[in-house]
């Protein structure tokens, strides 16, 4: 009797409760408000907008891909895939694209750009989708970003460290300060946008050992 509730289990059937009855009135309550959201134009926009983003992170993700190849078959790709672990002998904090916890430990310390780090696996499908799209976004930042990979099987102890729990995970820093934790694929923008906040006036966030 109230417009856009619709009731089910306990609230529709008094006899049988959340038995026999239980799924088919939750199908019906279901249906209802699809149907009322629908009639109010709620349902269309929704579903309008994550359709947008959808297709939007899609075409990211594919000229992420292309671009890579593109790279690949020129033989002039400056990737991280090209980037190995670094130690004391081989690290140069003057490269945009590093490798492993040593780089990571050096750089948090000392580094006074923004700081991306990601947190990856060697079977992780999502990580080679995010990785080419990383590197478009570090190409428009240049000098003015540092990027670190952490393979999470080989540095499993700075993984638990940084509180990772699942790849991809990108963590932005500034001054040692964790501004920004990312998991999964996001849109390019979301990088830019925490990036962009970094190197502005920032209020003091959660401080990390590395």
């Amino acid at each position: 009797t109230v417009e856009g509730v619709f009731s089910a289990g306990d609230l529709h059937d008094k006899e049988w409760c959340q038995a026999v009855t239980a799924a088919g009135s939750g199908c019906m309550a279901a249906i209802s408000a699809e149907r009322y959201l629908g009639a109010k134009g709620l349902l269309v926009e929704k579903q309008s907008q994550s359709k947008a983003q959808s297709e939007q992170l899609a075409a990211e993700q594919l000229a992420a891909s292309v671009k890579t190849k593109l790279h690949t078959a020129a033989g002039g790709a400056a990737a991280a895939a090209d980037v190995v672990e670094e130690d004391s002998l081989s690290f140069d904090a003057s490269r945009v694209r590093h490798k492993g916890q040593f780089a990571l430990r050096k750089l948090y310390h000392e580094s006074d750009r923004v700081l991306m780090v990601m947190y990856s696996g060697p079977n992780c499908g999502p990580c080679k989708r995010l990785k080419p799209m990383l590197d478009g976004v570090l190409d428009e930042y240049g000098a003015d970003v540092h990027f670190v990979e952490i393979d999470i099987e080989a540095d499993q102890e700075i993984a638990k460290a940084a509180g990772v729990v699942g790849t991809p995970c990108v963590q932005v820093f500034k001054d040692k300060q964790r501004i920004e934790v990312l998991n999964g694929v996001k849109m390019k923008k979301a990088y830019r946008e925490v990036i962009d906040g970094a190197m502005g006036v920032l209020p003091a966030k959660e401080e990390v050992n590395a």
